[in-house]
């Protein structure tokens, strides 16, 4: 199944057959889109277009329309993969002063009253030989995996990520839009306390009041009641919203709307906290694809999610980042404990834990 677009550039490479996509949806299709890829500033207007940003949206060309694509199984991955066996990482884990500046600077922020919550993240890396390589194996690592989360994948010229994510950005289904307020962090055993703890329920109903804020333009809005969302071995708080559209939004229109999501970016959202949010990014090197959107449209379907609870690769090395929300009540201790609890269970959801 090939694919054109008129508003394209080729993305050339060495090794085509190492460009890919893929994508597990919320009712478990799975899609797999191959290089070389188109990149449009419009998605195709049949089969399928992956939509690829940064945190910051900066691309003008988002959509990448693969050269070929296909409907897979989960049973199928394990034959994708080239065998090469993924080395011993050498990791090297974040600095504590490095994240205790930033978490000092967004609390005395949020006590001067120029934001309620920001998301900063740290990043433990190792260098790796051409780490695409091991992309699908990673991949198939991560299978099998419970229904609550949704495993991604992308590498193009050496660079991409593959990861597990639970949040969904949003699905859109002819006029419904489907979204989510997903936010505090629990380990599955203490779920009881979690639940009660007065931070975490205020940390997730900021959330849920933002996303209702964005929500409350595009149409009619239904919510449901908050729950806990169990990905093996961690809790968060989830509420689901489902919006009835009054006019037709374009995809990007709507990214542009609710991304970045409170979960990952800051309460509130103005230029003058999103500045603030990107130094601190910046200050902490942060993979500028995490958190950000990545997606599928499937003829008049899409759905994308935010890219966390991954591994983000270029030509030498792999990154490992996680993020924290830092509201009223957070304690640094426990903040930098919740980071480090992020990374060991991505790293034991892709057999890391060497």
């Amino acid at each position: 199944m090939n694919n054109q677009s008129s508003e394209s550039e080729i993305i050339a490479s060495n090794q085509l057959s190492e460009d890919f996509a893929l994508i597990e949806l919320s009712d478990r299709r799975i899609f797999l889109g191959k290089g070389p890829f188109n990149r449009a500033t419009t998605p195709a207007q049949s089969g399928i277009s992956f939509y690829v940003n940064d945190f910051n949206l900066s691309s003008r060309r988002p959509w990448f329309i693969p050269s070929s694509y296909e409907e897979i199984k989960a049973s199928d991955i394990a034959h994708l993969t080239n065998g090469h066996a993924l080395p011993r990482l050498q990791w090297k884990d974040p600095n504590y002063n490095d994240f205790k500046e930033c978490f000092d600077h967004i609390s005395k922020l949020r006590e001067e009253g120029v934001l309620q919550k920001a998301v900063p993240a740290v990043t433990s890396t190792s260098p790796i030989s051409d780490p695409s390589n091991y992309c699908l194996n990673l991949v198939k690592a991560s299978f099998p995996h419970l229904s609550s989360l949704s495993a991604y994948a992308f590498s193009v010229k050496g660079n991409g990520f593959v990861g597990l994510s639970p949040e969904q950005i949003f699905k859109l289904e002819s006029s419904q839009l489907h979204t989510m307020a997903l936010a505090g962090t629990s380990v599955s055993e203490e779920n009881s306390l979690f639940e009660n703890d007065p931070k975490e329920q205020h940390e997730h109903q900021l959330v849920v009041e933002s996303i209702r804020r964005r929500l409350s333009g595009l149409g009619m809005v239904e919510e449901s009641e908050r729950k806990t969302l169990d990905i093996g071995g961690m809790v968060h708080f989830l509420s689901n919203f489902t919006v009835t559209l009054n006019e037709d939004p374009t995809i990007d229109e709507i990214i542009r709307n609710l991304h970045p999501t409170p979960a990952l970016g800051t309460v509130p959202r103005t230029n003058e906290t999103s500045t603030v949010l990107d130094q601190i990014r910046n200050r902490l090197k942060v993979p500028p694809m995490f958190g950000s959107p990545f997606g599928i449209k499937v003829d008049n379907f899409f759905e994308a999610f935010v890219l966390i609870r991954g591994l983000f690769f270029n030509k030498d090395t792999i990154h490992l980042p996680t993020g924290c929300g830092i509201v009223d009540g957070s304690k640094i201790g426990n903040e930098w404990d919740e980071l480090a609890f992020k990374r060991r269970w991505v790293k034991s959801s892709f057999g890391l834990n060497q």
